[in-house]
């Protein structure tokens, strides 16, 4: 392993060792073992998916909208998503700090 590949590693290290992107993935963790939540999800994505397929009918449309906007609701408000979107910010920060001082 040269000095590059070493100080990479070390980077690495340090990035997940911080307090924000152990909880990111802590949250992601929970998120995806929450069956209600993870339900919610996939009825939003099917719903969704149901909107694009029906862009001409209005009545089918509107029927998935209404369906949709009521599982991202549940899906979205949800304290663990509401924690894990704002830490998501957080750390993309932290990362965008990073990429500008390595170049």
């Amino acid at each position: 392993m040269n000095d590059f590949e070493k100080t990479l590693e070390e980077l690495r290290d340090a990035l997940f060792a911080t307090p924000e992107v152990q909880q990111f993935f802590a949250l992601r963790q929970a998120i995806e073992s929450d069956k209600e939540l993870m339900a919610a999800n996939a009825a939003m994505r099917a719903h969704q998916k149901a909107m694009a397929q029906h862009q001409n009918n209005d009545e089918i449309y509107f029927r998935e909208k209404a369906f949709y906007e009521k599982y991202s609701a549940i899906y979205n408000k949800h304290p663990l998503v509401v924690n894990y979107e704002a830490l998501r910010g957080t750390v993309n920060d932290l990362l965008k700090q990073i990429k500008t001082i390595v170049e």
